[in-house]
């Protein structure tokens, strides 16, 4: 489906009036290409590349110096996730990452960097990994990391975790899913209400609608009702804990206004942790603040775990 006629059904479906998403005003005033650009965060940071490329020498010298234990969660090559532990570890606090990479890109192996922060202050630290699009479908890696926690509450307490204090946070791309898990009606899954007792999204998307009118509708194939399903924003009732909301302030203002607007909506609800505008940061950078855990952002976080 064509972008126009994308915008055309999901306007159907939300009831409003299709002569507000024109093709010379897509969504917000935007012309077409300044939507582009305000969902394609290269344009907003100058040195992407190199802070990518940091996730990966990053994660690498952590896994050296504290190995993981990779476990498989499902039956695919990619649903895999590794598990970093303290010595001895028994019923402590578990934190899963969900990684970025715009859905088509990165894994596990570039998300071990926040671990030691973690792990040295009596906690487990999982990283996960899903398949990316073009191998799967986003609804796809929704289900797989939906799956990651249902193994998660069920067998972290072999390697010393708790399953009743299992918290979930994520970046980017893993910043959407992350909220998508913490909309998620777990009891439908023969899991608890509360399988996931708070959350910090980073630097997501939480209303895709926008981000389908941009250019990412190129590689991320989707109907209108799966973009409903898989809008956080539209299943705030689901919410069964609190949460933080997280960016810098040198991200595109379209990231900025999703993370505002998914902040305001749930300080309403009584659900907003706290709210943190990383200072001087672009969006590649965020996830970074969790590499040290002296920074607020990650006492604020380990608090939240009672740690």
């Amino acid at each position: 489906m064509d972008r126009r006629r994308f915008s055309l059904a999901v306007a159907a479906l939300l009831g409003v009036p299709s002569v507000a998403f024109s093709a010379g005003n897509p969504f917000l005033g935007y012309t077409q290409d300044e939507l582009d650009k305000a969902y394609d965060q290269r344009n907003w940071a100058p040195n992407s590349a190199e802070v990518i490329g940091r996730y990966a020498t990053d994660s690498a010298a952590v896994r050296k110096q504290y190995p993981p234990r990779t476990e498989r969660y499902g039956s695919s090559d990619a649903e895999t996730l590794d598990i970093f532990a303290p010595a001895g570890a028994k019923g402590l606090p578990v934190m899963v990452f969900v990684h970025g990479g715009a859905w088509r890109a990165l894994g596990k192996d570039d998300s071990s960097a926040p671990a030691p922060t973690f792990v040295d202050n009596g906690c487990l630290y999982v990283a996960l990994n899903f398949a990316n699009i073009p191998a799967v479908r986003l609804p796809d890696m929704a289900t797989q990391c939906r799956n990651a926690m249902l193994w998660i509450h069920a067998n972290i307490a072999r390697f010393g975790g708790d399953p009743q204090r299992i918290f979930v946070s994520g970046h980017s791309s893993g910043g959407h899913l992350s909220a998508v898990l913490l909309t998620t009606d777990w009891s439908t899954l023969g899991a608890p209400a509360d399988l996931i007792k708070a959350g910090v999204v980073m630097s997501g998307m939480y209303e895709l609608y926008p981000v389908l009118l941009s250019a990412r509708s190129s590689y991320v194939k989707v109907s209108a009702g799966e973009v409903a399903a898989l809008s956080p924003l539209r299943h705030l009732d689901k919410i069964a804990c609190p949460v933080m909301v997280v960016n810098g302030d040198k991200e595109s203002p379209e990231f900025q206004r999703q993370a505002g607007e998914f902040a305001t909506v749930l300080a309403g609800m009584g659900k907003l942790r706290g709210r943190f505008v990383l200072p001087g940061k672009n969006h590649f950078e965020v996830p970074e603040a969790l590499n040290d855990a002296n920074n607020s952002l990650s006492k604020a976080v380990l608090d939240m775990m009672k740690v």
